[in-house]
């Protein structure tokens, strides 16, 4: 198989309380399909937000359509009568989310790549990295990222029919050798450009080389006491590619 999935991993905010974490990823590795979202922790029940968002385009592309199926699900979930008025408030306020979505084409050997917000998509031919998606650059994840949210009318700007904030990229692995492909959210997106950028490149050899998700807890937690990472729901997805050829 061209398109296998080698490690999935997510370490909450706080170790204590996984039932807090606010990623969500989905994946369906025959279709060569990966899709990943990050709640905003500021939101109202990001949690159930982002779960919407993976589950909406594990199985279709992304779409207006789509956006709005999300937010009726949503809608269906909560009845701002029943909150207390700070909830209530939080819940008109929205929820927001980002996504990301990985596509292999066998045929054509290449992935293609759609982003929404500041999850980061990673390309390496298994020795370094060779791109990125949305951003690359460290100093972009201080920015204010567009978001999908629960309320249609701050989705203006993201209608899918236009260019607009989305990003799309596609990589190729029609060359001889192994190609690797790693999904993750902002908190370890950023931790990796800057350690890019410092050239500290051994940052990216051990991200790349987890395949057990105790050692994957073991650099979140250790990244974290350093300051290096914050302190955030973090969640890695790798993938290889192989040409058919």
């Amino acid at each position: 198989m061209a398109f296998r999935i080698i490690f999935e991993g997510t370490v909450a905010k706080h170790v204590e309380s996984p039932e807090e974490n606010e990623d969500a990823y989905r994946m369906a590795q025959d279709r060569g399909r990966v899709v990943l979202s990050d709640g905003a922790s500021e939101s109202f029940d990001a949690r159930n937000w982002a779960n919407l968002v993976v589950n909406q385009f594990l199985d279709t592309e992304p779409s207006d359509e789509g956006i709005c199926s999300c937010i009726q699900a949503y809608g269906a979930l909560h009845d701002p009568s029943t909150l207390s008025w700070s909830k209530a408030a939080a819940y008109e306020r929205g929820s927001f989310a980002t996504l990301v979505i990985a596509q292999d084409d066998p045929d054509r050997q290449t992935v293609a790549i759609t982003a929404l917000g500041d999850s980061l998509a990673v390309w390496s031919n298994g020795d370094s990295v060779i791109d990125t998606a949305p951003y690359s650059r460290a100093e972009q994840f201080t920015e204010k990222p567009t978001l999908l949210a629960t309320r249609q009318e701050f989705n203006a700007s993201v209608s899918v029919g236009e260019l607009g904030p989305w990003n799309r990229r596609e990589w190729s692995y029609d060359q001889q050798g192994t190609y690797f492909l790693l999904c993750m959210t902002d908190a370890l997106g950023a931790w990796l450009l800057q350690s890019q950028e410092q050239g500290n490149f051994l940052a990216f050899e051990r991200l790349s080389k987890i395949r057990d998700p105790h050692d994957f807890l073991e650099l979140v937690e250790a990244e974290r006491a350093s300051g290096a990472l914050r302190r955030d729901d973090t969640t890695l997805i790798i993938v290889t590619l192989t040409s058919s050829t």
